[in-house]
């Protein structure tokens, strides 16, 4: 069984919610701890996808659930805003575009995964 599509794309995704957050981090975005788990969860994510998607289909799961969990995070913290509406801070708004359009766009390209991984098997 090959990847799917839809897994690739949530892997780019979750890969381009990673270069945000990074982005934020070098540009000197405040309140990032020491060592933001935000990079480790996105990034490790979309290799578990890359890599095992293909033979455990519940991993595609975690591809919905680790964008969805940093989008309520970055909801319920809420500066992301502020970033996004100041064009002229220019690295911090690359990086915030960048997250919440990965998170967002991983989501959607996760749950359009798992639905073609197990729409196939209801078929068989």
């Amino acid at each position: 069984m090959n990847r799917s599509a839809a897994a690739v794309a949530n892997a780019f995704f979750l890969f381009v919610g990673v270069a945000g957050l990074i982005i934020q981090i070098a540009s000197g975005v405040p309140g990032f701890p020491d060592i933001p788990p935000g990079p480790f969860i996105l990034g490790i994510t979309g290799i578990l996808v890359l890599t095992l998607s293909a033979r455990f289909r519940w991993v595609l799961f975690l591809g919905i659930v680790a964008p969805v969990f940093i989008l309520v995070g970055a909801l319920l913290e809420g500066s992301f805003r502020a970033r996004l509406a100041d064009v002229g801070d220019f690295g911090p708004f690359v990086g915030t575009a960048l997250l919440i359009g990965g998170v967002i766009a991983a989501a959607v390209s996760g749950v359009v995964a798992v639905s073609r991984a197990y729409r196939r098997v209801a078929a068989r």
